[in-house]
């Protein structure tokens, strides 16, 4: 299987030679799935867009710490190039930024919450009876790390999971059991132990003290990280 990670940030310098980098962190999920892959990484940051949606057999948006409103070339050409792979009914799978952008893209609204800063172990309800749905039940949990969030789901999606703080947790778009695109808010990718040092390293600095100290309370309660994130490919029948 073709794997193209379309990166839109990186980790922290200390952080990524303590942890790796993203393709790192996503192809030890794959791994973990016993999926067969290959991956190919574009750093779109910096280099150019892809123009080919059918160059991969998925294509994975990772997060980022740019907003998708924030005026950036690379921004704008990235929006085009999703809506070229939801067109031509590509797989696409978006996290964090990617779940974000993507919304964007097909019409969605996303700003920074006025309920501030989600980070930690979260709690997300399902909201929508879907093949997805009915693999992970009535809830699932995950690590979050995020100010942004989908505001206004586009009007051709479907808001399958959600919470108080986050409404739009995981978002599908296409058939509703058989989605071609679907995208979540939360990080399956990282363990507790970069969630625990991204945290620490923000809260006090960008993350106000007491919900970066409620957000490392909560790393005591496991998420259902591969659980989520095999969920998400076998609904857009990747597995």
């Amino acid at each position: 299987m073709n794997i193209n990670i379309l990166e839109t940030g990186k980790l922290p310098d200390t952080l990524e030679k303590k942890y790796g980098n993203y393709t790192s962190i996503f192809s030890n999920l794959f791994k973990q799935l016993v999926i067969v892959h290959e991956i190919k990484t574009y750093d779109v940051t910096r280099f150019p867009i892809p123009t080919n949606p059918r160059e991969a057999d998925l294509w994975l948006i990772t997060g980022s710490s740019c907003g998708v409103y924030d005026d950036l070339a690379w921004i704008s050409d990235l929006r085009n190039f999703i809506k070229k792979i939801v067109a031509q009914k590509v797989p696409l799978l978006g996290i964090c930024f990617g779940h974000q952008i993507l919304a964007e893209a097909m019409g969605g609204k996303v700003e920074k919450s006025p309920k501030g800063w989600g980070v930690g172990v979260h709690e997300y309800k399902r909201l929508s009876g879907t093949r997805l749905s009915e693999r992970l039940g009535h809830f699932y949990t995950g690590y979050a790390m995020h100010q942004d969030q989908v505001i206004i789901a586009p009007t051709d999606s479907i808001s399958v999971y959600g919470s108080q703080f986050c409404p739009h947790s995981i978002l599908a778009y296409g058939d509703k059991n058989k989605p071609n695109a679907i995208s979540l808010q939360s990080h399956p990718e990282f363990s507790g132990g970069l969630l625990r040092d991204l945290i620490t390293r923000r809260t006090g600095v960008t993350i106000p003290q007491s919900v970066g100290e409620k957000g490392l309370l909560s790393l005591k309660n496991p998420p259902d990280n591969l659980k989520v994130f095999k969920s998400l490919l076998q609904a857009i029948d990747i597995l």
